[in-house]
């Protein structure tokens, strides 16, 4: 798996004599990650395809509920081939989500904290 690497501020890497690309377990990181940031009815080609947060995390505040969404996203990326590790923690001030989990995927082991 080959992906274009994202920056800092999550923008895709371009540029002459650059390294733009990663590959392997830190390529499925990045596509997980990019999945958990993805809203449902944010890509024009799939509007169902993303993560409801409003619909369904915020607006329910169901921990359980926001939990099962994440893990099946997590578990449904490509060449994902289990969780080894979830915990999610909710901060009821910031109105967030933080999730942390370590996978194992085709090419090795991986670990992703993200807020969402």
């Amino acid at each position: 798996m080959i992906y274009r690497k994202l920056d800092d501020d999550g923008d895709y890497v371009f540029g002459r004599n650059q390294n733009n690309y990663i590959s392997g377990a830190d390529a499925v990181n990045q596509a997980v990650v990019t999945r958990l940031r993805q809203l449902i009815y944010e890509w024009w080609e799939d509007l169902e395809d993303g993560i409801p947060v409003w619909q369904k995390i915020l607006a329910n505040r169901d921990k359980q509920e926001a939990e099962r969404i994440i893990r099946e996203r997590i578990q449904k990326t490509k060449y994902v081939k289990s969780i080894l590790y979830f915990e999610a923690t909710w901060d009821n001030e910031k109105r967030a989500l933080t999730i942390q989990t370590s996978i194992d995927t085709e090419f090795g082991q991986t670990e992703i904290s993200e807020v969402i």
